[in-house]
């Protein structure tokens, strides 16, 4: 029976073929966060841009139909004022014979 040494001294070869793994392997690591990374900022970044135009519109939607509602509720208490009026001088002119 043969008897094989196993032998795991360090040579010039291997130092160099750890060196270069190691760094493909940070670099490759690296490079897949950073584009992890900048696809998640630049999403979150157009997301926020478009939920603040959307957010701009209905405000300005908003303000519009607030104006309407407005211009209307003071053109209907302006008729009802006159309405109350007009009553007014009907029975005034009710009574006098």
């Amino acid at each position: 029976m043969i008897r094989y040494k196993l032998d795991f001294s360090e040579t010039s070869k291997t130092r160099v073929i750890r060196r270069t793994s190691r760094k493909w392997a940070t670099t490759v690591v690296a490079s897949v966060f950073f584009m992890t990374f900048a696809l998640l900022f630049f999403g979150g970044l157009g997301t926020a841009f478009r939920y603040r135009d959307q957010h701009l519109s209905l405000r300005e939607q908003h303000d519009s139909l607030r104006l309407r509602y407005d211009s209307l509720y003071a053109a209907k208490l302006e008729a009802d004022r006159k309405l109350v009026q007009m009553q007014g001088e009907l029975k005034l002119l009710q009574q006098t014979p």
